[in-house]
């Protein structure tokens, strides 16, 4: 086993909030840059662009899917998926589930799949940005019935954060681990909500433009930079381990 460093937390062009700069190639490229083993995209209800991006990739980022899903309490949750199918399958569910909102570009920004060769291939005409009528419950629900793995994102940042919104986790397991916003210290963060203790804490950088990427990040003591392992590791299970990186000096 090693240490391997991730940012969990990327967005790319089909997010209207990201810059157009952020296609799947730069993200990879930047990633690089970095010195980051492991990333994920993660879009507003949407995985497209994920799957070119681990297409370029190859294992240097290892590349998982993801999506940034808001729920119907307008909580975020990300989400992550180890194959390309089953991420694909619950973004149709849930932009079905999205208001029939229209994303004009000029007032929100673009929604567009990139491939490999840096064209556009699709326009996502419903604005992803809207959360989706489901509740947080049934969304984990769904995650998990895709084989995928879902955490708060950003859970102690108002607007989004599950903490910040709710107060408190819901009763059971789940999740497994938490996302912090990339400027709050973990000590900061465990003192305002004593409900972290115990639980592993991730920092990403939630990146909108290249020069983002890395900027903050978690480390993994792992097997190997996959899905699986990550589970693991949030569990404790064989010596693995999980150390978030520091803070930011500055909020964007």
């Amino acid at each position: 086993m090693r240490w391997w460093r991730a940012d969990l937390h990327i967005h790319s062009t089909l997010s209207p909030c990201a810059s157009l700069a952020m296609s799947p190639a730069r993200i990879v490229a930047a990633a690089r840059r970095a010195g980051l083993d492991l990333i994920a995209v993660c879009d507003h209800n949407a995985a497209e662009n994920g799957r070119y991006a681990r297409r370029l990739a190859g294992t240097a980022p290892a590349v998982l899917m993801g999506m940034e899903i808001q729920t119907a309490e307008e909580v975020e949750i990300l989400a992550y998926f180890t194959d390309e199918e089953s991420p694909l399958l619950l973004q149709e569910e849930l932009q079905a589930c999205l208001p029939d909102i229209r994303c004009d570009p000029a007032l929100f920004g673009d929604q567009v799949v990139v491939d490999e060769r840096e064209e556009i291939v699709n326009r996502v005409e419903r604005l992803l940005l809207s959360p989706v009528d489901l509740p947080l419950s049934e969304v984990v629900r769904r995650v998990e019935e895709q084989g995928g793995l879902a955490i708060p994102a950003h859970a102690d940042r108002v607007p989004g954060g599950l903490l910040a919104v709710l107060g408190l986790f819901p009763e059971g397991e789940w999740p497994l681990a938490v996302e912090i916003a990339p400027w709050t210290p973990v000590a900061q963060a465990t003192a305002s909500w004593p409900e972290l203790g115990g639980r592993p804490i991730l920092r990403g950088s939630d990146a909108h433009y290249p020069e983002e990427i890395g900027r903050a990040w978690t480390e993994f003591y792992l097997v190997a930079p996959t899905l699986d392992e990550l589970r693991a590791a949030f569990r404790g299970e064989g010596g693995r381990k999980v150390r978030p990186g520091p803070e930011l000096k500055e909020e964007r």
